[in-house]
């Protein structure tokens, strides 16, 4: 009898030691769980931070290309604005002085 107590006893405390094992090994793969999505996550914002830079990056550059196309053509239209300008200028000149001789 006293065999059987103490082979009851012994399972018992083996019983213990199997769900304190399986209680460390489950708060191990929680904590685990824990750091690898951490680490995704960590991950996930660094590519989402990189791609908004990329995107920030290409709309200025379009941006300051839009500009310059503007500029340029802002240029071309006054150089063009002061070639009329100084053609009325001269043409006003020339009447001028037909109408001063007599014309």
């Amino acid at each position: 009898m006293e065999d059987v107590i103490k082979r009851v006893v012994e399972a018992e405390r083996e019983a213990e030691e199997r769900i304190e094992r399986a209680k460390e090994e489950a708060k191990a793969i929680v904590r685990n769980a824990k750091e690898e999505a951490k680490t995704i996550e960590e991950e996930i914002l660094a590519k989402a931070q990189a791609e908004a830079e990329s995107l920030v990056q290409k709309a200025r550059e379009e941006g300051e290309a839009e500009a310059k196309r503007i500029i340029e053509e802002g240029e071309r239209e006054i150089e063009s604005l002061r070639s009329k300008a100084e053609t009325n200028f001269e043409t006003a000149i020339a009447r001028a002085i037909e109408l001063v001789r007599g014309g």
